[in-house]
């Protein structure tokens, strides 16, 4: 079961059904993200390798102002539209895309606040993402990148929050 943590539909539960490739974020996992990245009310969000989007909710019920969900698996999304519905969300307030995450990326024109990426585990590497993620972040923003532990991490000027086998890892685009 899988519930809000905090705000607008704290302790609501979302729909899970069990979908190959899919790992939805643990609550410690999800507390310590937003715990980390403190305030973020009226913040425009984009979530990568959204799932069944448990963390760009968690930030809806936290008062962002918008989400745009990016998955390839339908039936993740189909289970993501679900929840969305079931919690009544504005639909002024998040988009739901269809897509390959990197074309995405290659394509996006808007700039975000937030931008998260909860990729497969051991399909990517943080590094692969700073360089594509870099123009559409706006200065100041933050990007949150989950994944297994990584030994090589570019050396930036990073926050690492580990959890057993997986870590946080957030860089601020100053």
């Amino acid at each position: 079961m899988i519930k809000i943590i905090a705000g607008k539909y704290k302790n609501r539960k979302l729909k899970y059904f069990n979908i190959q490739s899919v790992r939805p974020t643990q609550a410690r996992v999800r507390k310590s993200m937003f715990d980390t990245l403190g305030n973020i009310e009226g913040k425009t969000v984009l979530d990568l390798f959204c799932g069944i989007g448990t963390i760009g909710i968690e930030g809806i019920s936290r008062g962002v102002k918008s989400v745009n969900f990016i998955d390839h698996n339908i039936k993740a999304l189909n289970v993501l539209k679900k929840n969305l519905n079931l919690l009544d969300v504005n639909k002024e307030s998040y988009s739901v895309i269809k897509s390959d995450v990197i074309n995405y990326l290659i394509n996006e024109k808007n700039k975000y606040d937030l931008i998260i990426a909860d990729p497969p585990y051991g399909k990517f590497s943080f590094t692969d993402f700073i360089t594509k993620i870099s123009p559409i972040l706006k200065r100041g923003g933050v990007f949150c990148y989950e994944s297994k532990k990584e030994k090589n991490i570019l050396d930036l000027n990073l926050k690492v929050k580990t959890f057993g086998n997986s870590q946080l890892i957030f860089w601020r685009n100053e």
